[in-house]
């Protein structure tokens, strides 16, 4: 065995899924009278993490890092002054990364603990007041933007958002942003079943999925849903065994479920089988003005960007680097004109193929303009 060392980066959905932002959307805008075109390599005009940072020296790390990403940490700050737990710890997680891919993880919770709806919505009231008016916030921000995008990860692991609570986040997210803006929902941290139930449990029904004590309540509400495999048989006791034929229709019928509950998009990422993109029909769209209508009704499989033999893979990531890609893809707007579902999932795997790929994962920049270039889509 050997060690090569150990590196400090911002872990978690809120961290990956920033910096992956970062790097995609802050090109150089391009000049528009059309507030229906939104410009080549400006996705977003700014990226804001909300989550809760302890008064410590991990605290003061991942603040740092987050900066360094060019995203604006004010609201995070604000909200840690104002903590009323002066002992509140960052959550902090350790990950053994083995040369042939796989990781391990060592999670403290700590303050993700007691992190609630409240204090959430609270700091979504923030983002709108200083969209509105940057005094009315009380704080310095770049951004006098209006929200138009929220992206909320791993809820399993967050226990005071769970649930009702989950459910009004989003819908306090919705009524805050542009149009409702566009709402994702990333999921990490499932617990599994108990091996000696995986033959004998029945797949869940719509029902139970509805009533699920995580996240049933909150589906309805969900415009992009990422998950994985395991994650999905987890949440709906599909049976993944079997033929790669038996597998898919089982796969199928346990995405038909989340799409039933009235998720708009679910995209199940495969790993090296690449992922399945599953839409609504254009009615549960047209609920959601900024997702694209041509993409309703839609069932798609892409394959995995193939690496090279070569290449020394970290997968610590890569569902928060895929998920960011899809939502920067979904919002992208040239000449009034959505992209094509495929032409997004491409943009969605090649982002996390850039991801984990050890050569090019800490790197600063991968502008959108680039992505579209290498794929011949724009």
């Amino acid at each position: 065995d050997t060690f090569q060392g150990e590196t400090s980066i911002g872990g978690g959905s809120v961290s990956m899924a920033c910096k992956t932002l970062a790097r995609l959307c802050y090109g150089a805008p391009t000049t528009t009278d059309d507030k229906d075109c939104t410009p080549v390599g400006h996705v977003f005009q700014s990226i804001i993490p909300l989550c809760k940072v302890g008064n410590d020296d991990t605290g003061n790390k991942l603040i740092s890092l987050l900066e360094s990403s060019n995203v604006i940490t004010a609201h995070i700050c604000a909200a840690r002054k104002k903590c009323r737990d002066t002992n509140a710890r960052t959550a902090l997680a350790v990950l053994p990364i083995y040369q042939d891919g796989r990781r391990g993880c060592f999670f403290d919770a700590a303050s993700n603990a007691s992190f609630d709806a409240e204090e959430m919505v609270e700091m979504i009231t923030g983002v709108v007041e200083a969209s509105q008016s940057v005094e009315a916030a009380g704080i310095e921000c770049q951004s006098t933007a209006q929200p138009n995008a929220f992206l909320f990860g791993y809820p399993h692991l967050l226990p005071n958002m769970q649930g009702k609570a989950l459910a009004r986040i989003f819908t306090e997210a919705k009524a805050a942003m542009t149009n409702d803006g566009i709402t994702v929902l990333d999921l990490n941290g499932v617990p599994e079943r108990p091996t000696d139930t995986k033959k004998t449990q029945q797949q869940r029904s719509v029902s139970d999925l509805q009533e699920d004590p995580i996240i049933g309540p909150a589906l309805k509400h969900v415009d992009i849903l990422h998950m994985n495999e395991e994650e999905l048989a987890s949440l709906t006791c599909c049976d993944m065994n079997g033929t790669e034929e038996q597998i898919k229709d089982a796969m199928y019928s346990a995405i038909a479920l989340f799409i039933e509950c009235g998720v708009g998009i679910v995209a199940l990422t495969r790993g090296k089988k690449g992922c399945v993109i599953v839409t609504n029909n254009k009615a549960r769209f047209e609920l959601s003005k900024m997702l694209p209508i041509s993409w309703a009704g839609i069932t798609l499989e892409m394959n995995a960007v193939v690496m090279n033999a070569e290449t020394s893979i970290n997968t610590n990531g890569a569902g928060d680097s895929f998920t960011a890609g899809l939502l920067a893809a979904t919002m992208l707007r040239k000449e009034n004109q959505t992209l094509d579902l495929e032409s997004a999932s491409q943009i969605a795997l090649h982002v996390a193929a850039y991801h984990i790929d050890q050569a090019t994962r800490d790197q600063s920049y991968l502008d959108i303009n680039v992505v579209l270039d290498r794929l011949k889509i724009i």
